[in-house]
């Protein structure tokens, strides 16, 4: 797009001058934002159907969480001390009875350092109740909550490729992931009057995870795919919105059942900056 200003110089003008050189664009790269402390409203939902031989039923989960994030810049990168504020979990299972958890289960942030790519090392967990274990993970909300960037100048249609891998024990499950993600600059969007540079982004993962959850024990594997699409503030430096989807399937073994289970997960999550203090 050619300046205002320079639309209105004339032809002898611009044979006379040269064209000034335009401000390179800012990396797309993670640092501390403007202001430093961000707060995040997340809304999480996710169905879970389980074949069971010639019966089925389906497992439905609703998390609504509000987080408050602090950046400070480190040698390494960035740190995010991330603390949840609220929360409101909800599982329903026709075969017991409806669980639900908040906030109050949880101690502690989540701390973790952030190189420019999003790449992240983590420092420190919160303490949770087992009842929490089935909405919350510190060290899924430390690797996955930020998507990757490049961590550097991107023009509308280039892509980047990042591998998302960790492996983690909480609360009495482990659990490993293994993510490869494509993401594409597609340009700018405005949302609430403000101009982004909107992404999207497509990919596939494997998530495994065994232990003891409510005194049952289990394990599971699930792959499929993954896609979604986020609006990165530039001028502040920081994530404004993501939006993700995700379509599994695998298996899962309990001790009660003869043979593994086929297991179907469709979810979906949300998440947007919340101004204010």
């Amino acid at each position: 797009m050619i300046p205002r200003w320079l639309a209105t110089l004339g032809p002898v003008a611009l044979a006379a001058c040269a064209t000034p050189s335009l401000p390179t664009p800012p990396a797309l790269a993670y640092g501390v934002p403007a202001p430093p402390v961000v707060r995040y409203a997340v809304g999480d939902t996710a169905r879970v159907e389980i074949q069971a031989g010639a019966q089925s039923f389906a497992v439905s989960v609703s998390v609504a969480e509000s987080w408050r994030m602090e950046f400070t810049p480190t040698a390494a990168g960035t740190r995010v001390t991330a603390t949840l504020t609220d929360m409101d979990g909800r599982l329903t299972n026709p075969l017991t009875s409806p669980q639900s958890a908040d906030e109050s289960a949880v101690s502690g942030p989540v701390v973790f350092t952030l190189d420019r790519r999003g790449r992240p090392t983590v420092e420190a967990l919160p303490t949770v109740t087992p009842a929490v274990a089935q909405f919350l993970s510190g060290s899924g909300m430390a690797h996955t909550f930020f998507p990757r960037l490049p961590g550097r100048t991107v023009g509308v249609g280039e892509s980047w490729t990042d591998t998302v891998g960790y492996d983690t024990d909480e609360s009495g499950a482990r659990t490993s992931v293994r993510s490869v993600v494509t993401y594409t600059a597609a340009g700018d969007s405005v949302a609430d009057g403000a101009r982004y540079l909107l992404v999207r982004w497509t990919g596939t993962t494997e998530q495994s995870s065994a232990g003891s959850i409510g005194g049952t024990e289990f394990e599971q594997a699930v792959a499929g795919t993954t896609g979604g699409q986020f609006l990165w503030d530039a001028a502040a430096g920081i994530l404004r919105s993501l939006e993700y989807a995700s379509e599994l399937s695998g298996t899962m073994a309990v001790p009660i059942a003869p043979a593994p289970l086929e297991v179907r997960v469709r979810s979906r999550i949300r998440v947007v900056r919340v101004d204010g203090p």
